[in-house]
């Protein structure tokens, strides 16, 4: 009995196998199977880029995109694993120009992504009269493309961000006409800093605001930090630091021709020249005798550095300039600080606010006390228990800040800082001045790491160290600083001979050039 001829004239027949003469709901290229099936390949190409394509005729795209993604992931997954999270993502703030690169792909690679999973709903989008199936798969597609969109969007805005802040804050200056430019020697290689033991970083804390005339630097302090080990101490300068010494080519020796900063009416009660009006004092004689500083963004600011290297004999690398706001701010950001919080020097309560009335020698306006003991403090709060200098004084307070200082470093949480990182990134902007390149950031990262797992010590200078602010013996600070830097040496052990009775002597540390009752903070 012969075949039936084809009308078409081909003789191949239907290779599927259904002889019920009814035509196939599901022709071969199409990939509309079910709801199911296409919810279930659509979050399985939200979740690895170009999977759900795989199952579709769209196959090699699909592959295509998802090779990318696993090459990707692997890359930055081995950089995590090699370096640590917490470093990677340092590393990656330190890099302008990869940032930029970060943002693009993470705009570009959104769209692709989410394109890929809309083609992924359209090409598996259920079949049949009923439009319910449809709706309920686009309505599960736009919230999936949304998620990876909102992803996108704030990977490429983290990035931007802070591409933007570390051009604006990571700036070189000029150095002061004939002092040495600041900044260390940074060098390529596994290890930046092999080409610099140590590292001078001048930490000021600003108080210049509204109603207030000039800038004074209040809280000044030197983190000198041993780039081997990361070991750092902490150089309190007192604010009420008289006849500060001037570097040789200072403009202010046209003022002081002794070279110490101060004039007769100083030292009479007639006028304060203490180390912390410095920076005003230089914007001062600059703004009378612009030639003075030529090329210099800030004198007040190179002046105070170039003075704490006399002071101290350490050269200054980097300056880091942070006013009052700032800090209260900076501390908010990062969720607060714990600090063991103690009473003043002379064993009353701390003020929280106020002042000392100089006709009286009473408080005034303070709005409370701070109980002793271990407490989290918010910003406001850190801010006076750094500042507060009305229960005690300008020593105890230097004491106080490095306390803080320690406490900030011990704390820095990255998660949380992640979370609230575009504030982070404005307080920054607006409260933040360093001449640390933004070159040598990736070199800083390092050193940070190193520092967090050393130790941090305190060298206060006080009477108690026989510094006396009114009349200070400049040689004796250095010889306390060197002191101070240099890692405790221990006394070496004595071999005893055989049947000797002489004891063994065991390693004793050396003393502490500094002694505070905030040694335990």
């Amino acid at each position: 009995m012969s075949q039936p001829q084809n009308p078409s004239g081909d003789s191949s027949g239907d290779s599927s196998g259904d002889s019920s003469g009814e035509p196939d709901p599901s022709p071969v290229g199409d990939d509309r199977r079910g709801l199911g099936r296409a919810i279930g390949l659509t979050a399985l190409g939200t979740l690895l880029p170009g999977a759900g394509l795989t199952q579709t005729r769209q196959r090699r795209l699909g592959w295509a995109l998802l090779v990318l993604a696993l090459v990707l992931g692997a890359f930055v997954a081995w950089r995590v694993a090699s370096s640590g999270a917490t470093k990677t993502a340092l590393s990656l703030a330190a890099e302008p120009d990869t940032l930029r690169g970060i943002a693009i792909v993470a705009v570009a690679g959104g769209a692709v992504w989410c394109a890929s999973i809309i083609l992924t709903a359209v090409l598996t989008r259920p079949t049949g009269p009923r439009r319910g199936p449809t709706v309920v798969l686009a309505v599960v597609a736009a919230l999936l493309v949304l998620t990876v969109g909102a992803g996108s969007f704030k990977a490429a805005q983290y990035a931007t961000i802070t591409r933007d802040t570390v051009n604006e804050v990571f700036k070189p200056t000029l150095p002061t006409p004939g002092v040495s430019a600041p900044g260390p020697v940074v060098v390529e290689g596994d290890d930046p800093w092999a080409d610099t033991p140590r590292v001078n970083i001048l930490l000021l804390g600003s108080d210049a605001g509204v109603g207030r005339t000039g800038t004074r630097t209040d809280s000044m302090i030197v983190a000198s930090i041993d780039t081997k080990s990361g070991r750092t101490a902490l150089i309190s300068l007192p604010r009420n630091l008289e006849r500060a010494p001037l570097p040789k080519k200072s403009p202010l020796r046209a003022l002081y021709p002794s070279g110490f900063y101060g004039r007769p009416t100083c030292f009479s009660g007639q006028d304060q020249c203490l180390l912390n009006a410095i920076w005003t004092e230089a914007d001062q004689f600059h703004a009378n005798h612009p030639e003075s500083y030529p090329g210099v963004a800030s004198p007040g600011r190179g002046e105070v550095r170039d003075v704490i290297s006399e002071v101290t004999g350490l050269r200054i690398d980097n300056t880091v300039v942070i006013d009052l706001k700032g800090f209260q701010q900076l501390v908010d950001a990062m969720g607060g600080v714990e600090v063991n919080v103690k009473v003043s020097g002379y064993g009353a309560k701390l003020p929280i606010g106020g002042h000392v009335d100089e006709a009286t020698g009473l408080l005034r306006g303070v709005t409370g006390y701070f109980e002793p003991g271990r407490q989290h403090l918010d910003g406001y709060h850190a801010l006076w228990y750094a500042r507060t200098r009305a229960g005690d004084d300008d020593f105890f307070r230097q004491d106080r800040q490095r306390c803080v200082v320690k406490a900030l470093v011990r704390q820095v949480n990255p998660t949380s800082m992640l979370a609230r990182y575009p504030e982070l990134a404005r307080i920054a902007k607006d409260n933040i001045f360093t001449d640390i390149p933004a070159e040598h950031l990736s070199a800083f990262v390092d050193l940070i790491e190193r520092v967090k797992d050393a130790p941090i010590t305190s060298i206060a200078l006080s009477p108690s160290t026989g510094i006396v602010s009114a009349n200070p013996d400049y040689n004796l600070i250095r010889k306390l600083v060197r002191k101070g830097i240099n890692p405790p040496k221990s006394t070496p052990t004595t071999t005893t001979p055989a049947g000797s009775s002489a004891r063994t002597q065991t390693p004793t540390p050396s003393p502490s050039p500094t002694s505070t009752p905030y040694a335990d903070c």
